[in-house]
């Protein structure tokens, strides 16, 4: 077979023509999104491309310290793959006199270099995945199927092969031709152009045709099989990446059930409450789960799954891919994504800690698909967890999920001597403290309460509470699933603070702070509301609270999940620390902490009811803070306290630790 006949331009545009048809028709996957539930987009073009070349191209996410190995090994796949494609592109168009005068010719030094970067970046992370794939190194949480499997042509080490062997022939064809057409910069192809000298130029020319022919009918294989292997998140996670509102995420999508039910137009047997199949989920939920590409790094850092909780996000969201897949293309058999793939238990096991969202590199959104799990499983079919059931009636019926009266709101402050200023007297203020169900209610939070009242005493602050008109603000009961009562509370509040007139809320509850400020926002309310550490912190700053600094001990901060990451308040509570320690004192990190930190396990709606597992969250945290050797565990969080608080009991480290909320640190030291 002659090199020219090998050469013949017909043959090779057919079978291009035929790779891209294969490819557009099973490009039909990445459109199968649409029979989800509308989700209006209110992104601008310019943060659209920002997000497409930040989070897709530029891979920001994928670059953690946390998974140094994986993050080196995607980042040379990703970026070889995307220069080699950005060649081949360049060279069929200069092949073809299209835009030449823009464009670089092959032998240009720099772009022949660029080549050899990009195919030694790819060579280089397909080596990486394969070593760890097949070493002790692959962590078994990572799934892993050779050559098929869950649903992928080629499997995962079929298709690195297929990767390895583009690398490798591009690398060879691209030495034969230096070897054959000899351009006076053959040199600044570094690779190719050593391996061109170790054969004679006789042996080239047979090898030549063989060489680019193979080289080519693989490339064009690979984009014909593309969208139906493993590589296809590739191109889906650009898109969900350019789509997603990072300013939104996290955030639960309204139901507006109230008005739902109430409707006398509506037909109870149409209405959608919550996710039992992949259609109720909206349109970017399943792209979310398109996207994934299969890491394990939201399973890895979980919570509950570390303490041996059937729980992995990264399932959670590859049976909804699978279910999606399923009833659109017939991949598989349709089964209930609840009872059926996914039990029960796997939901209520999560936290809605954020870690898995934190770490995930194509941005998706975890937590609102298992609380639209759940709202279908409370909502539809009346199953919430058994002990939790009794405390969303209490919230219901007591407005708080202790189930206490509502007029004990203030009975923390009458036992302890104090008089508080009410909004039903006063009617204006500045400062509205949100006192919160655990700070009137839990005997450990009652002292936070009290603290809070003698910093804002002891600062000059203008600041009334509503006493037995608070109500709870919600969260547990709509991180359950439990969006009816959730709104009903959450109304009333509303209806409340709309005859008062106040600047701001402070509350020292990061799940009060959250409701209040981003939960609330979704049914009309516009008020300012700061967390304590930041209001604390202000009135350090400003010199209206002045502390002696007799803090004497070494403390540890342990970071909320629902101030930390669903609110990037870090800094803080750390500086409201440091500015309450004493010269002999010192501030020292626990590990994780910060974006890493790990959840207390209350989250979620986990305070209110324990699944068994092998461990305990809250005392696998504790171990943590302990191990760092401070006599003080210190946080910002009213569940937090409570959960630490008890597994200080429960490991004996009463007498060595304490665990304090920070503003009965700042207390201390008013004097």
């Amino acid at each position: 077979m002659s090199g020219q006949e090998l050469h013949i331009p017909g043959l090779f545009y057919l079978c291009a023509a035929a790779a891209l048809l294969s490819f557009v028709y099973q490009l039909r996957r990445a459109f199968v999104a649409r029979i989800g539930q509308p989700e209006p987009r209110t992104l601008s073009l310019a943060e659209v491309l920002r997000n497409a070349l930040v989070y897709g191209l530029a891979q920001k996410k994928v670059s953690s310290r946390q998974f140094g190995y994986a993050s080196i090994m995607h980042l040379l796949l990703g970026w070889g793959f995307m220069e080699l494609f950005f060649a081949t592109t360049v060279d069929f168009l200069v092949e073809r006199n299209l835009l030449v005068a823009l464009l670089p010719e092959k032998d240009t030094p720099w772009f022949a270099a660029l080549n050899e970067v990009g195919g030694l970046m790819l060579l280089g992370g397909v080596l990486m995945a394969l070593f760890r794939r097949h070493s002790g190194m692959r962590p078994p949480i990572l799934p892993h199927n050779a050559f098929a499997g869950r649903g992928n042509f080629l499997g995962d080490t079929g298709i690195l092969l297929v990767l390895l062997f583009l690398a490798v022939g591009g690398f060879l064809a691209e030495a034969a031709r230096l070897a054959l057409e000899a351009p006076a910069t053959a040199n600044a192809s570094f690779v190719a152009w050593p391996i061109s000298l170790a054969f004679s130029y006789p042996t080239w020319v047979v090898w030549q045709p063989w060489l680019w022919w193979s080289h080519a009918l693989l490339a064009l294989a690979f984009i014909a099989l593309l969208p139906q292997t493993k590589m296809f998140h590739a191109l889906i996670a650009v898109a969900n990446v350019a789509l997603t509102d990072r300013s939104q995420q996290g955030q639960l999508r309204p139901m507006n059930i109230t008005a739902l039910m109430e409707d006398p137009d509506a037909a109870p047997d149409d209405l959608v409450l919550g996710a039992a199949r992949a259609e109720d989920f909206t349109w970017k939920q399943l792209l979310d789960a398109q996207a994934c590409t299969e890491c394990a790094r939201c399973t890895s850092v979980c919570p509950a799954h570390a303490v041996g909780s059937p729980l992995s996000p990264m399932k959670i969201i590859l049976d909804i891919r699978n279910d999606l897949y399923a009833r659109t293309l017939g991949d598989g058999d349709v089964r209930p994504l609840v009872d059926g793939v996914i039990t029960a238990t796997e939901l209520w096991a999560c936290t809605t800690c954020r870690a898995c969202m934190e770490v995930c590199p194509v941005l998706i959104d975890h937590i609102p698909a298992i609380v639209d799990l759940r709202r279908n499983l409370v909502l539809s079919e009346g199953r919430p967890p058994e002990e939790a059931a009794p405390v969303l009636e209490k919230i219901a019926k007591q407005g708080n999920p202790w189930g206490f009266p509502r007029e004990q709101r203030l009975k923390w402050a009458e036992d302890a001597g104090l008089e508080l200023p009410l909004m039903a007297d006063k009617g204006q203020t500045d400062i509205l403290y949100w006192v919160g169900c655990a700070g009137a209610y839990d005997p450990r939070n009652q002292q936070v309460s009290r603290a809070m009242v003698a910093i804002m005493q002891a600062a000059g602050v203008d600041f009334a509470v509503l006493g037995p008109e608070e109500n709870c603000t919600g969260d547990s009961a709509r991180r359950l699933g439990d969006e009816y009562v959730y709104e009903t509370v959450a109304h009333q509040n509303l209806k409340t603070m709309g005859q008062y007139r106040f600047n701001k809320i402070v509350t020292a509850c990061p799940h009060c702070f959250h409701t209040l400020g981003t939960d609330y926002r979704q049914l009309g309310a516009e008020w300012e509301v700061v967390h304590h550490s930041q209001f604390i912190n202000q009135l350090m700053e400003t010199g209206k609270l002045t502390v002696s600094g007799n803090v004497t001990e070494t403390v540890t901060y342990h970071d909320a999940c629902y101030l930390g990451r669903h609110n990037g308040i870090y800094d803080a509570p750390r500086e409201v620390i440091t500015r309450a320690l004493g010269p002999e004192a010192n501030l020292v990190e626990a590990d994780p902490c910060r974006e890493q930190g790990v959840c207390c396990g209350a989250g979620g709606g986990n305070m209110w009811y324990e699944l068994p597992t092998e461990e305990r969250i809250n005392l696998m945290r504790f171990d943590q803070l302990a191990a760092t050797k401070a006599s003080t565990v210190a946080t910002a969080c009213s569940f937090c306290l409570i959960m630490l608080d008890d597994a200080c009991k429960v490991r004996d480290r009463e007498n060595s630790i304490q665990v304090k909320d920070i503003a009965e640190i700042v207390a201390e030291g008013i004097g």
